[in-house]
């Protein structure tokens, strides 16, 4: 019975909270500033389909780099069928377009150009995930400006101004995604993965990762958003450490802190939230238990 669960996690849920974190976040700074409020469970939901969609499609394109670095197995282990994941993909990216061109065209657009933004980074002979900077600048764009906007859609029209005020959001999400390239360099490196931290090397990537994540707090003092400069300022020595450091186990810490910081600051003004990453948690952890006998996600 569990093993149908598997086409529910070939989404890879846990890597949701970074993406509605910072759309919770947008939203909540449109409301700040225009004094409305209008659905972020439906936004989370829907970016959930899209998001979910596009995980898939990457997973479909680099089944051979996670059967290296061992670390999705859907897939390359043969648990979901290709074909089986390929309409899953299909008809949840279709599902959170067309709905929210439903909302507003505005809204529509961006799932649109995050679409756009997952076909670029995936699929050839594009496949900006296989490129340094590529890899980098999608993932920023994606994850950091898109996100911060969609949850801003919500309440009040896209301008200059929201993409300024989601800059913090680009440079943190930068940081983030090169920390998490350091643990797979090896597997990388044998399937023709040029991540910055294979062209780069490890020092030097937790470095710049560093870097970013003191450009993205100057940015928050400069744009006043002090809630996000609460959870930057507490993950930046994390990232310092991981630096002086280099120790893989300390970078990976200095990623997943940085995202429960924020995360709790969502919470704070969306209480609601803490339920849906509590149970995101616990049922993952019973998922994974009970399928693979592994204990995944940790907090270590």
């Amino acid at each position: 019975m569990i093993k149908y669960f598997d086409h529910f996690f070939l989404i890879r849920p846990v890597l949701m909270p970074p993406v509605w974190t910072i759309l919770l976040l947008g939203h909540r700074r449109s409301f700040q500033l225009s004094g409305e409020n209008h659905l972020p469970g439906l936004a989370i939901l829907l970016v959930t389909s899209l998001v979910g969609g596009i995980y898939i499609l990457n997973q479909i394109f680099d089944i051979e780099s996670d059967r290296v670095n061992r670390k999705l197995f859907f897939l390359a282990d043969g648990y979901v069928s290709i074909k089986a994941a390929t309409f899953e993909m299909i008809l949840l990216s279709l599902t959170g377009i067309v709905c929210a061109f439903l909302i507003s065209n505005q809204l529509g657009l961006l799932f649109l150009l995050g679409m756009v933004f997952g076909i670029l980074y995936s699929v050839p002979p594009f496949s900006f995930k296989n490129k340094p900077f590529g890899g980098l600048s999608l993932n920023a764009l994606a994850h950091g400006n898109l996100a911060f906007l969609i949850g801003w859609c919500m309440n009040h029209s896209v301008s200059i101004r929201s993409l300024l005020f989601s800059l913090p959001y680009m440079f943190a999400v930068s940081a983030i995604y090169l920390n998490t390239t350091v643990p797979d360099m090896e597997g990388d490196k044998k399937v023709g993965k040029i991540t910055l931290a294979v062209r780069l090397g490890k020092r030097k990537v937790t470095f710049l990762s560093t870097i970013l994540v003191m450009v993205a707090i100057m940015l928050s003092i400069f744009m006043r958003d002090f809630p996000f400069l609460i959870a930057a300022g507490l993950s930046l020595p994390f990232f310092i450490v991981s630096t002086l450091t280099q120790r893989k186990r300390v970078i990976v810490l200095a990623t997943k802190v940085s995202i429960l910081f924020l995360s709790i600051i969502a919470g704070i003004f969306y209480p609601w939230y803490f339920i849906i990453l509590i149970l995101g948690f616990v049922g993952t952890r019973l998922y994974y238990k009970r399928r693979f006998n592994l204990d995944y996600p940790t907090f270590a």
